[in-house]
């Protein structure tokens, strides 16, 4: 490991359930940082990757010992709440089995399916939304977390104002203070068909995902090197999907995955400039970029298991992550500092070059 001490701003995607792979991801990433051989400058997550974000960003106040037991209190609490049927004939299945937790097919995720078309939650008086409940429990003093001048990483959590198709950034950390509280965190992870939408100073927000997911632009001020986290395949095998549940989950993977190419492109640019010599004069500087995914564990687990917190497959999906990011760190932590990870032509260019 070279001694020269690598600096990182985190992107992190939402995805239900799935964002448990983003746990895995932050608990190795954690052991690099209690080394000292890697720094989190920024973090900027989306729904659950701002749920997971908030509470790694909170812990590293205290050092990454602390961020990783609350990550770990988290998904523990997460799942705690779970009312996802127990199916034992799955467990029979190999536990490395992506089959094991795809329950596309399954009577619960195609009742919550039909739910979802006719039913609104602005209609059920008993519907309410967990998520303040967890991070109460979990970090409870959150003024420290908003502090001006706080230690730690800054946090920038997205979520989209429903009637402006605008995109909100909350923030914490640096010499203001900082903005995130339970609402905020519900604002971001919000999805409309499950949850009504919440007000906060007066305007209405949904999940982040449909603007942000994640949004990239506040970590450029933060860190040269953006690592994102993908938790929605970018690529799937095989031929279009052709029954009605798979077109489903591939138009929603295509729209939230949509905003971080862009993003990624728009930054990419930027690059081409400064190395063209066009903004010389600019505060902009070079931007080098590294992702961790698994495109296709996760295109085989389906989109249906994103809304199943049980504990077995939330700790299925941090072992995967730790194994992912553990895979990144022994390849790639070298790089940081030096070059990009990620083909910027090969994963994004070509995506928006028609």
């Amino acid at each position: 490991m070279a001694s020269e001490h690598k600096i990182v701003g985190l992107g992190l995607q939402g995805g239900g359930s799935h964002t448990a792979f983003t746990w895995g991801v932050l608990d190795r990433l954690l052991d690099e940082v209690e080394k000292g051989n890697l720094s989190i400058a920024a973090m900027s997550g989306t729904s659950g990757g701002a749920l997971t974000g908030a509470v790694c960003a909170y812990g590293l106040m205290d050092g990454p010992k602390e961020a990783k037991r609350l990550l770990k209190a988290l998904w523990d609490a997460v799942s705690s709440k779970s009312l996802w049927p127990v199916e034992p004939y799955r467990m029979l299945l190999p536990k490395d089995s992506p089959e094991r937790w795809n329950v596309d097919w399954s009577p619960m995720a195609i009742g919550l399916g039909m739910a979802e078309q006719i039913c609104s939650p602005y209609w059920n008086p008993w519907l309410g939304n967990v998520i303040g409940q967890v991070i109460e429990e979990v970090i409870p003093d959150l003024d420290r977390l908003n502090a001006a001048n706080r230690n730690g990483p800054k946090l920038f959590v997205c979520a989209t104002n429903v009637n402006k198709t605008a995109l909100r950034i909350f923030r914490a950390g640096g010499t203001t203070p900082g903005e995130i509280t339970p609402k905020t965190l519900m604002a971001s992870t919000c999805l409309p068909t499950l949850f009504r939408a919440v007000e906060i100073d007066g305007a209405y927000y949904w999940d982040g995902g449909y603007m942000g997911n994640p949004a990239l632009n506040p970590l450029v001020d933060c860190a040269d090197d953006l690592l994102t986290v993908l938790i929605d395949p970018l690529d799937v095998a095989g031929e279009p999907p052709k029954n009605p549940r798979q077109i489903v989950n591939r138009i929603n993977e295509v729209s939230f995955n949509s905003s971080w190419v862009w993003e990624m492109r728009q930054i990419e640019l930027i690059n081409q400039l400064l190395n063209k010599g066009f903004l010389q004069a600019s505060k902009y500087t070079p931007k080098r970029f590294h992702l961790i995914r698994k495109d296709r564990f996760m295109e085989s687990i389906g989109a249906a298991s994103k809304q199943n917190p049980s504990r077995d497959f939330v700790y299925e999906l941090r072992d995967i992550g730790r194994e992912c990011a553990d895979k990144w760190v022994s390849m790639h932590l070298e790089d940081v500092g030096t070059k990009s990870s990620l083909d910027v032509e090969q994963e994004v260019a070509l995506r928006l070059r028609g």
